[in-house]
């Protein structure tokens, strides 16, 4: 009866998701600023969290999961990429079993602003461009989880607000995630989240008017014992779907629909150490995850040869950590 009931609501939530696409026309990866991730442990398992309930960034991925324990995590993170050029800040904090935030910050400082010498001439040795201020582009946003119970299932609802600063133009946005998981067996946990469920709009002050389009995200932890290291591992895979006809930008095309896929693994070597790697969507991670008392330092590392290899690190806090009775846990 437990797997015919979650069959049934996977179903109405597909197909809830299929209804929704076709109510707007939506600007193609207008979303994306809500798609840069939360949490260094996370980014380190190949950019999953739907399942991993130990990340403070919990209310980013699947608010429902705030259920699992009654415990209080922090998270800071502060990462310089492309040589310095982009910033990227994240501030995490599961405040209880039922509320918890995450805001974001990412910004490319210092960016010049030219005009000619003499705007009414061509441009010519004797025109040149010359710099006449700097700006900031930066988008600030905050999410806002919070889980209610339906029975015996668990809903995370994830309001979010969006700051957006970019060249001389402003705007902002607001939208919302819903999502659950289901757990079959102690040992494996299914997560499932509808993002942008209801279209989120980004209001710019020029007048102009964006829609992201909902997408689906799933993903499935399974908890097993690692072969010849005898340690406690998850194993994570994930995919995400998008409706916006990405066509060659994703893994797998299929008209208006594609697919991103993401692998983890996180071996546990100890209770206070364990080692990360994954793949996300081509790209390989891998990290290091350190618990000292209630102090967490968290590394992670993504290769990217076309652009520029990542690195990011965090300083945690946790207090008051009370698993649940519903925690996932590997039956010996």
């Amino acid at each position: 009866m437990y797997r015919k009931i979650n069959v049934k609501i996977f179903i109405l939530g597909f197909s809830l998701f299929l209804g929704i696409i076709n109510l707007n026309a939506t600007d193609k990866y207008a979303g994306e600023i809500f798609r840069i991730g939360a949490g260094v442990k996370n980014y380190a398992l190949g950019n999953l969290g739907l399942t991993n309930t130990e990340s403070p960034a919990i209310v980013y991925w699947n608010s429902a999961l705030l259920s699992q324990n009654k415990g209080k995590s922090f998270e800071l993170m502060h990462a310089e990429e492309f040589s310095g050029l982009l910033t990227f800040d994240i501030l995490s904090a599961k405040i209880s079993n039922k509320i918890g935030f995450v805001f974001t910050r990412i910004a490319i400082n210092d960016i010049p602003l030219t005009k000619k010498t003499d705007p009414n001439l061509d441009l010519s040795s004797n025109n040149r461009p010359k710099k006449y201020k700097s700006i900031t582009n930066a988008d600030y946003i905050l999410y806002v989880g919070f889980v209610r119970n339906i029975g015996k299932y668990h809903l995370g609802i994830t309001p979010k607000l969006a700051y957006r600063s970019l060249a001389e133009e402003s705007g902002y946005g607001f939208g919302a995630d819903l999502s659950t998981y289901f757990q079959p067996t102690n040992n494996w946990m299914l997560g499932f989240k509808l993002r942008d469920f209801f279209s989120t709009q980004i209001l710019w002050a020029n007048g102009k008017h964006e829609i992201v389009n909902p997408g689906m995200d799933f993903e499935s932890k399974y908890q097993f014992k690692f072969p010849i290291l005898k340690k406690i591992s998850n194993l994570y895979f994930g995919t995400e779907i998008y409706a916006e006809g990405r066509d060659y930008a994703s893994t797998v095309s299929l008209g208006d629909l594609s697919f991103d896929f993401h692998t983890g693994l996180e071996i546990k070597l100890s209770e206070s150490i364990a080692i990360l790697s994954g793949f996300d969507v081509e790209h390989f991670t891998a990290g290091l995850s350190l618990q000292i008392k209630k102090i967490t330092i968290n590394y992670a590392f993504e290769q990217n040869s076309e652009l520029d290899n990542s690195h990011r690190i965090s300083l945690g806090l946790m207090l008051e950590n009370t698993p649940s009775s519903k925690k996932n846990s590997y039956n010996k």
